[in-house]
């Protein structure tokens, strides 16, 4: 009887031990096929949308007297030529225009702040009406005139251009009908037999330390627009 029972034990492991095998590879290949199947996806689209940049375009015209050249000007004289400013092809509005000047070549006449020139802006709602003749005078209907730049030494504009405003080139397809003006002041100083032509000391109140005589620049105007801030589009 011992000998019987040794010899179906072996038996009854081998066939618990087929089960337990085809048990894990079963629940094994239920996995893999269950990760197959289970991701559900879907797709769509949307537009075409076109994007297009605006452009910032700056003109002078349809009048500019600023080419004109100016001679032999004296202490207190006043130098006024029209020049128009447009945006009429721009597509964007801008947040300032700003006006600059440089100059080449350069003398007293624009690197002194104190006695040198000094310019001021002003705007027509139309166009002046010009009186030919030498030097031109311009007239505003109704003077209706409005400053967009008050009297400013020609040396600051060089180094720091000022703003504009208000002016009707801020916004696209706006135009500006402007006189610049330039005076000499009248006190500046200047004798030949004390100081050598176009010398001496800028800001001096002394003929003997500065002589405005005998100088000569040729200035050119810069209007710069900068775009309005990014909005939401």
């Amino acid at each position: 009887m011992e000998d019987g029972k040794t010899s179906q034990n072996p038996r009854r492991s081998a066939v618990k031990r087929v089960v337990l095998t085809v048990a894990v590879v079963v629940a094994g290949t239920g996995a893999v096929l269950g990760g197959a199947f289970a991701t559900f996806t879907d797709t769509t689209s949307a537009g075409p949308q076109p994007i297009s940049s605006g452009e910032l375009v700056l003109a002078v015209g349809p009048t500019n007297d600023s080419t004109g050249v100016v001679t032999s000007i004296a202490p207190g004289d006043t130098i006024t030529r029209e020049v128009d400013l447009n945006s009429v092809t721009s597509t964007i509005n801008d947040a300032t225009i700003t006006f600059g000047i440089s100059a080449s070549p350069s003398s007293l006449l624009d690197s002194d702040a104190t006695n040198g020139l000094h310019v001021q802006v002003q705007t027509c709602p139309v166009a002046w009406t010009k009186v030919a003749g030498t030097p031109p005078t311009y007239s505003c209907g109704g003077d209706n005139t409005t400053t967009v730049l008050a009297s400013t030494p020609v040396a600051t504009l060089e180094s720091t251009p000022a703003s504009l405003t208000p002016l009707n080139s801020l916004t696209a397809g706006g135009q500006d009908y402007m006189v610049i003006t330039f005076t000499f002041p009248s006190g500046a100083p200047g004798n030949l037999t004390l100081l050598g032509a176009c010398s001496g000391t800028a800001g001096s109140t002394s003929a003997s330390a500065e002589n405005l005589e005998g100088c000569s620049s040729t200035l050119t105007y810069h209007f710069t627009a900068t775009q309005r801030a990014g909005t939401n589009k």
